[in-house]
């Protein structure tokens, strides 16, 4: 056996451990939606020792946010498979946005799980920041804003919404407003933006296996409401 290719079997079974580690956080996590999720919990799940734990992570925190990235990682690539929606970039993103908030509102484990770590929803949908911005200000619909600025109030307007979710506060224009405050930001006219705000998003399907539908199936089979 070669030095490479013994070198590969390490790196995958290193990459099996550490995915069956961020599968059992996120399945304690489900379980235990109140927070109070310790190590022994997860290693528990994984039926491994604390040893293995921290031979790959140093600690909950440091799992957990790994366990977010999967989570967006996985929601990310529900919108990015389904395609634009329309040739207009603003129009694309008033959808994706209402998209990624009905989604997350459907799925709502994981917008308290965010939430509770500190990291709001909102930080699922940053990566979208650099192609939206590129293709928005290529057509001449964007104004040339600096990505971590339109990155910080696409967050800050998704978390508020999806905040006012969880607490039951919410309202039915909560999105639109958001929406409207997001495009006015990068420059489309207030009036635009306004009815552009009422582009209808869709609720996206979570494939069978994947992180967020097993949570989902956790969350039913404890007696939660979806909406």
């Amino acid at each position: 056996m070669s030095q490479d290719h013994r070198s590969k079997v390490a790196a995958e079974r290193r990459e099996k451990m550490r995915r069956r580690l961020v599968e059992a956080a996120v399945m304690v996590f489900a379980a235990k939606p109140q927070g109070d999720v310790v190590i022994e919990d997860v290693v528990a799940r994984a039926e491994v020792s604390r040893g293995t734990f921290y031979k790959y992570f140093d600690s909950l925190d440091e799992l957990l946010v790994t366990v977010k990235m999967a989570i967006g990682h996985e929601v990310l690539e529900h919108l990015a498979a389904r395609g634009p929606v329309s040739t207009d970039p603003a129009e694309a993103l008033a959808y994706d946005i209402k998209s990624f908030i009905l989604t997350v509102r459907r799925y709502r484990t994981i917008g308290r799980f965010s939430a509770s770590l500190g990291l709001g929803p909102g930080e699922l949908i940053i990566d979208m920041v650099p192609d939206y911005m590129t293709w928005g200000v290529s057509k001449g619909r964007f104004c040339d804003t600096p990505c971590w600025l339109f990155g910080t109030v696409l967050k800050a307007g998704v978390i508020s919404v999806m905040l006012r979710i969880m607490s039951g506060e919410g309202e039915a224009e909560d999105s639109n407003e958001a929406v409207a405050l997001i495009l006015r930001s990068l420059g489309i006219p207030p009036d635009e933006a306004q009815r552009l705000s009422a582009t209808p998003g869709q609720e996206l399907e979570a494939p069978p296996g994947t992180l967020i539908a097993r949570v989902d199936e956790i969350r039913r089979s404890q007696g939660e409401v979806a909406h």
